[in-house]
């Protein structure tokens, strides 16, 4: 196969790929949620933004280097997934589960969890329960920074505490 060849089907398989897409979807949406959230907060801090955007182009770069290794080593494990689940992702035009899918969803599921927490801290309505759940969750399934999303919506007054607790913490604070 000569070089130019390969070169359109790389990329061609590249456009097409639904999870390289979503990838790029969300490195986009978490960027966006995450300036928004510095901007209401105002506190833009530029340390902050270098590392996330060396993390984001990092992980965008591997993706594209692993769907390289896919095309030049014909990864392809489609075949090991059951008919039924076959069958449903090939309804989806999903062909191929390779290197560069397996990696996509990993990155996916970090940025889901991080535009998550952005879109909490920014204040995006949602019932009072599912908040507070979510807030909850996400403090405990993240720690790749110190802010609390449960004390931070409660002090900027976008989380509904129960008026027993908030009771309880305001005889704590002034007894």
């Amino acid at each position: 196969m000569e070089l130019m060849e390969f070169w359109q089907n790389y990329t061609q398989a590249l456009a097409q790929n639904l999870f390289v897409r979503l990838v790029l979807l969300c490195v986009v949406a978490d960027t966006l949620f995450g300036c928004l959230r510095a901007v209401r907060y105002r506190c833009w801090n530029s340390s902050v933004g270098i590392d996330g955007g060396i993390r984001k182009a990092t992980m965008v770069l591997s993706v594209l280097f692993f769907a390289l290794a896919d095309q030049l080593v014909g990864v392809n494990w489609m075949g090991s997934l059951p008919e039924g689940a076959t069958t449903a992702l090939g309804a989806m035009g999903i062909t191929s589960l390779g290197l560069a899918e397996f990696f996509s969803l990993v990155y996916i599921l970090y940025e889901a969890s991080s535009i998550l927490k952005n879109l909490l801290l920014c204040g995006v309505p949602a019932p009072a329960g599912l908040k507070d759940k979510l807030a909850a969750w996400l403090d405990q399934l993240t720690d790749e920074s110190s802010v609390s999303i449960t004390e931070t919506l409660a002090q900027h007054g976008l989380r509904q505490i129960p008026k027993k607790k908030a009771v309880a913490r305001a005889e704590e604070t002034h007894p």
